[in-house]
């Protein structure tokens, strides 16, 4: 009897233990816990916008990425499972990535900024003597039989192409896969056309969240060529980590 007592007494103890420690021990949800980086990059992607009259990115919760979405709100369900410690640094990227655009603008260094999502291209000439006409052909299925030259834009190395062609350029961006993960991209890209003693020079910034396959751009001299002439371009990363592979730029014929 006195070891049944005994042990009653101890579990009482064991229960007044347990229930003193809960108040310092959390279980994070599968919400919380359960999400990689990546993942919820993933999806808070879908929900960026570009305001363009200010030329910021934003998040817009109520942004639909399918039709489907608009029934099921299914969208909206995966923007609330993403973990507060991702949304937290999803944001300060694209601030800090607002802040770069914001910078290039300020300091008259970029004579285009070229904004995108996975579903949008916003092209803004911020220069008005820019001596080229930047425009965006949507997004497109590249061919390689169009395919003349290729540009690869890295971190490691500035790399440079040179075509000869007349006042209009068509080209091609292509993102590495990898971007698929990342919550933002950028780089510059000088343009310069012109014979060898009459150069002109444009900087275009190109940026974006999200991935998308292939984008075409039409780059057209303002200046008018009676023949075929140098266009050169080199590409420029200004990401803030080592990236062997951002994007290649596509030459058509």
């Amino acid at each position: 009897m006195k070891n049944l007592q005994l042990t009653k007494l101890g579990f009482l103890l064991f229960l007044i233990l347990l229930c003193g420690c809960s108040d310092n021990f959390v279980i994070d949800t599968p919400a919380e816990a359960g999400n990689s980086y990546e993942s919820d990059v993933h999806v808070l992607n879908k929900f960026v916008d570009i305001s363009e009259p200010v030329q910021k990115y934003y998040i817009n919760p109520n942004k639909k990425s399918t039709v489907l979405s608009y029934i099921t709100n299914s969208d909206l369900e995966e923007l609330n499972a993403v973990n507060s410690l991702s949304a937290s640094r999803y944001e300060k990227s694209l601030l800090r990535l607002n802040e770069r655009i914001s910078q290039s603008i300020s300091s008259h260094t970029v004579d285009y900024v070229v904004m995108c999502t996975s579903s949008q291209i916003f092209v803004d000439r911020i220069n008005n003597d820019s001596p080229i006409e930047l425009k965006s052909a949507g997004f497109t299925t590249l061919s390689d039989n169009l395919v003349v030259s290729l540009l690869d834009i890295s971190s490691e190395e500035m790399s440079s192409r040179e075509i000869y062609s007349g006042n209009l350029v068509q080209t091609g961006l292509e993102l590495n896969p990898s971007l698929y993960a990342r919550d933002n991209w950028i780089f510059r890209i000088k343009c310069e056309v012109g014979e060898p003693t009459d150069r002109k020079t444009a900087w275009v910034l190109f940026c974006g969240v999200g991935y998308f396959s292939a984008a075409s751009f039409n780059w057209l001299a303002l200046d008018s060529y009676d023949n075929r002439v140098s266009w050169n371009f080199t590409g420029e990363s200004m990401m803030d980590e080592p990236m062997p592979s951002i994007a290649q730029m596509v030459f058509f014929k």
